[in-house]
């Protein structure tokens, strides 16, 4: 049995903070909306009620969920006042987190979040705009847009930061890293529900307070039509997703079967594959720069079947003509990449993966930075793992070995700022490559069956 895991001094000093923040916020904004007539406040915080167990929506294709609980509470700042929405806010917070927690700490800890959030951003915007969530004083529709706007940052800014710090505060990842990777998204939402909020606005002002009634009907409709509609989509990414990894399946076992033949195709596909995605994330590659390395990775030495096999596993050097005929690979694999029909940026990278950042390489003689960014990337993994394989004119180099030879042509080979990351990288991505590649296609029973079948073809 897992040993339960004690929350941490720091962790308890937050919450206690933030837990009594929180309170000071809402019993402050009881007090000063006891004296206020409650049927439309009451109202307000009953529609938040009715629409939190909605939850969320998420929206396919982004990190972002709209948070129906935010649509009515920041429409309760704006018609009713910002006490009205601190409770609101308490109410609907409160809902929430029943729903998805049993945690006591993060219960209480949520609900102070949401009454902290609505308390700030509440002040900020009154403080900017001072008629800001006033029944008696109408702003204008463009200053209310601007208040509205400066409301939903500060509280998207306060209730992420607040709840980025307790995770942080758990688990020990860095606060920005943390914020900036699972909640900057979540901007959408809050510019969702400042958008509402405006449109509230605008309808009460020719309606009435009782317009409320037919936003609870509007919201289920949407809430239902968006669930259906996202799911569908959902699905159909996930089928996308899936047509995508059988894809790469197959180029992987055809590049396999080939090499097992004996064209001279560096076996540890998908070593090379997953090394690859490891440094060009270290390194900043672009999502589809990723994508293209993906395929050419597994590709990269395809152009091979044109080249004389006694050459590709000749045990001696080779002249400087029998190189010149090697050197053809690259050109080759290119233009089987582009009649394939894989982006031009596949092409590009088998292209030039042996190209040298002093400019000697080939085919092109590219220097430096004119090199694409993915094939230099493509040619350090490369290297490290033809270095660390047999080949017929030597055997395999230990790894630390293929590692200070690596380093030694930094600035000459390769890209000096790509070998240093790939020196901070590669440890923990060779381990995991390796175990992929364990998982992969079995190249030397693949061997095996195509001599065998050779040698049966012979005799027949």
């Amino acid at each position: 049995m897992a040993k339960k895991r004690h929350p941490s001094i720091t962790l308890i000093l937050l919450s206690i903070v933030v837990m009594l923040a929180g309170s000071a916020g809402v019993a402050l904004a009881l007090v000063k909306q006891a004296s206020v007539a409650p049927s439309p406040w009451l109202m307000a915080i009953a529609l938040g009620l009715l629409v939190a167990p909605m939850g969320t929506i998420s929206v396919p294709g982004v990190k972002a969920r709209i948070v129906l609980g935010d649509v009515v509470t920041f429409a309760c700042a704006a018609l009713f006042g910002i006490n009205a929405a601190v409770i609101a806010a308490t109410v609907d917070g409160a809902a929430t987190s029943l729903r998805i927690t049993k945690s006591p700490l993060k219960f209480f800890y949520n609900v102070a979040t949401c009454a902290i959030s609505m308390t700030v951003a509440g002040f900020v915007a009154s403080a900017a705009f001072p008629a800001f969530g006033s029944s008696k004083t109408q702003l204008p529709l463009t200053e209310f847009i601007g208040a509205m706007g400066l409301f939903a940052l500060c509280y998207f800014l306060i209730s992420s930061i607040l709840v980025a710090s307790f995770i942080a505060a758990s688990t020990g990842e860095p606060l920005i890293k943390l914020w900036r990777e699972n909640f900057l998204w979540a901007s959408v939402s809050y510019l969702a529900s400042g958008a509402f909020a405006v449109a509230s606005y605008i309808l009460v002002g020719y309606f009435g307070y009782y317009v409320f009634l037919a936003a609870v009907g509007t919201m289920l409709l949407i809430s239902l039509f968006y669930r259906t509609y996202f799911k569908k989509v959902e699905t159909a990414n996930t089928r996308a997703d899936s047509m995508e990894e059988l894809n790469y399946n197959t180029i992987e076992a055809l590049v396999s079967a080939i090499g097992a033949v004996g064209y001279g195709i560096k076996a540890n596909v998908r070593r090379v594959e997953r090394l690859t995605h490891a440094l060009a994330e270290a390194s900043g590659c672009t999502e589809d720069e990723m994508k293209a390395l993906r395929i050419a990775a597994m590709l990269h030495d395809i152009g091979n079947v044109a080249v004389p096999q006694h050459l590709l596993e000749k045990p001696s050097a080779l002249t400087a003509e029998e190189f010149e005929k090697i050197k053809l690979h690259a050109g080759t694999g290119a233009r089987l990449a582009k009649v394939i029909g894989f982006p031009s940026l596949v092409a590009e990278i088998i292209q030039h993966h042996h190209e040298r950042f002093d400019g000697s390489g080939y085919p092109a003689r590219l220097h430096g930075e004119e090199i694409p960014l993915a094939a230099r990337v493509l040619a350090v993994v490369d290297c490290y793992n033809a270095l660390t394989l047999d080949r017929p004119y030597r055997p395999r180099i230990g790894h630390r070995d293929a590692l200070e030879i690596i380093k030694d042509h930094a600035g000459s080979a390769f890209d000096p700022m790509l070998v240093s990351k790939f020196m901070e990288v590669v440890v923990s991505a060779d381990e995991e490559a390796c175990k992929a590649q364990s998982e992969a296609i079995d190249i030397e029973g693949l061997q095996t069956e195509f001599l065998h079948h050779r040698l049966n073809w012979q005799a027949a």
